[in-house]
């Protein structure tokens, strides 16, 4: 049970992370993010022409990587896609190998928080034959710029390239950012 002394303390923290947002205007916050998420964006932006520039055979399973920038949404968005087999179970001890177009899409969205990104994680497959059967993730996390860098955007890559899956990625974010404290 908390005490009045660390409740009032909590009340005034809370107090005063509103008044900061408040006085620190929102398109300065955004700005400065950008700039700093830039640096980054580059680095990854490297390693998509790497994968881009190879041959088709070199680079498998992926069949397209590339990414785009939404300027009026602050959002980057890397993405890749793929032919992949996967088997399902129908009954308890029968399997079936469906081939799936996979498509994978890492969202990085400029937050209105100081030094905080949302990155969401897609992951869409779609069979071949049946166009109606569809397997789809989604995984959404919030994270400090600070800790971008060269191993972290090589995971992301790893994970366009369809080397690891969403779980595993997210479970290597170094500091994963609880938007509620920042509030």
């Amino acid at each position: 049970m908390s005490h009045f002394v660390e409740e009032a303390e909590q009340k005034e923290k809370s107090l005063k992370k509103k008044e900061e947002i408040i006085s620190s205007s929102v398109p300065e916050i955004i700005s400065s993010n950008k700039q700093l998420y830039s640096s980054f964006h580059n680095l990854m932006e490297e390693y998509i022409q790497k994968i881009a520039s190879l041959s088709s055979e070199s680079r498998r399973p992926v069949v397209e990587i590339g990414y785009t920038y939404l300027e009026g949404d602050f959002k980057y968005e890397y993405y890749a896609s793929s032919y992949k087999t996967i088997t399902k179970r129908v009954l308890l001890f029968i399997k079936k190998e469906k081939v799936y177009t996979v498509w994978r899409r890492c969202i990085v969205t400029i937050t209105e928080k100081k030094g905080i990104l949302k990155l969401t994680m897609y992951e869409k497959a779609v069979s071949e034959k049946n166009l109606s059967d569809v397997i789809k993730k989604k995984q959404r996390v919030y994270i400090k710029i600070d800790d971008l860098n060269r191993e972290f955007a090589l995971w992301l890559i790893d994970f366009l390239g369809y080397k690891y899956s969403q779980r595993e990625i997210i479970s290597h974010i170094p500091h994963k950012a609880n938007i509620q404290e920042l509030v």
